[in-house]
Formats: C-alpha cells, sequence, structure tokens
C-alpha cells in the first residue's frame, strides 16, 4: 500500500551550463510528492503517520530549500540534481521511501525512486 504527502515550496535558481532563459536567476513555486510504501500496523492501522513525513521532509531538506537560492548548495540545481538531493537526505531517515514527485511548473514534474 502506499500513500504520500504533498509540499510546496518556493526557491530561486539558475543554469549555469543551460543555454536559454533558465541560465539567468528564475524561481519557482515547487510542489514535491513523497511517496511511502509498505503494510499498514495492525495496532493502530497506519503505515507511517503523515505529520512524520511532514516534519521529516521540512526538517531533512524542504528549510533548507524553501525561500532560499539552491544554487547556494547545489552547483547546478535542475530538476533532476534537486529531487536526488532530497532523495539523498530522506531515504536514510525514511526507509519507507518509494518515489519522489518534484514539479517546477504545473506542467513539468520529474520522478524519483530507488529502482
Amino acid at each position: 500500500m502506499d500513500l504520500s504527502v504533498d509540499f510546496h515550496f518556493c526557491a530561486a535558481h539558475r543554469l549555469p551550463y543551460y543555454d536559454g532563459p533558465c541560465f539567468r536567476m528564475h524561481g519557482h513555486n515547487y510542489k514535491l510528492q513523497v511517496v511511502v510504501t509498505g503494510k499498514p500496523n495492525p495496532r493502530d492501522g497506519m503505515i507511517i503517520d503523515f505529520e512524520e513525513i511532514r516534519k521529516k521532509a521540512w526538517e531533512l531538506a524542504l528549510n533548507q530549500c524553501d525561500h532560499h537560492t539552491l544554487n547556494d548548495f547545489l552547483e547546478n540545481p535542475t530538476a533532476e540534481n534537486v529531487i536526488v538531493w532530497i532523495w539523498d537526505r530522506l531515504k536514510p531517515q525514511l526507509p519507507q521511501l518509494k518515489e519522489l514527485r518534484l514539479w517546477e511548473t504545473p506542467e513539468y514534474c520529474v520522478a524519483y525512486s530507488a529502482d
């Protein structure tokens, strides 16, 4: 069984190796979806508390991103690199993590999983 929690954060970045408008500093209103998998605990009926996912995501990754410049800690903050950076911070503390989805815009999304 899978469950997900959605997050929203705002961040600025520029793509230093891109030949186009995204070379310049600009911002996005990102959406992140965190998907975990597992079997519900027979006692409480939950895979994991939604709030535990929310707390870990903000503490381990999103607080560093929200209203910050991603280039301050990522050399080339493409959506692909940002999602791997988030994964690397969440997975050790959230072993049930199955997949991340990151939208830069409502139309553009990247998905990442351990597979």
